[in-house]
């Protein structure tokens, strides 16, 4: 199905970055631009400005350059291990409710923490020796359990993988 466009005026120089970008990414411009908005738009149905939100997620990207990670405030108040999975579950709960994509979410946990490894559409946990990364591990896995994905493990691996969706 066609669909109809109109058209927007954007400065040259930014047609050009756009080019380059979206040549290095392997998709078209407008391919690109559709997915940009629609994210944009997601975070503006949140009530938050998009821009604001580029901005903040570009600082995030620095800090995390220099050994910053997202961490749940429970973390560094817990010690037991089952009990932060447990509050993972809870948070992963809360996130399935929303309708969020949880798969997003623990790939940015497990990424920028250094738990995770991304391994075609599952999310590896590794055994850590950090006490900290360890408790990002368990609240890791306790939000995949809550948020209804597959968790298996391999040894000392645990491997997340999306739901399996039956064809009927």
């Amino acid at each position: 199905m066609r669909k109809s466009r109109k058209t927007i005026g954007i400065d040259a120089e930014y047609i050009e970055a756009l080019k380059e970008v979206s040549r290095r990414r392997g998709t078209s411009i407008s391919g690109y631009m559709r997915q940009l908005i629609d994210e944009a738009l997601k975070i503006e149905s949140m009530g938050y400005y998009a821009p604001r939100a580029l901005m903040e997620r570009w600082v995030e990207l620095i800090l995390s350059k220099v050994g910053f990670v997202y961490m749940h405030v429970d973390i560094l108040e817990l010690e037991d291990l089952e009990e932060i999975e447990r509050r993972g579950e809870i948070l992963g709960s809360t996130i399935a409710e929303l309708g969020v994509d949880s798969m997003k979410i623990i790939e940015l946990l497990g990424l920028s923490s250094g738990v995770g490894i991304s391994q075609g559409s599952s999310i590896i946990l590794l055994p850590q020796s950090s006490r900290v990364k360890t408790k990002i591990f368990h609240l890791i896995k306790g939000l995949a359990k809550g948020s209804g994905l597959v968790i298996s493990s391999s040894g000392s691996l645990v491997i997340i993988s999306p739901p399996r969706k039956t064809i009927i």
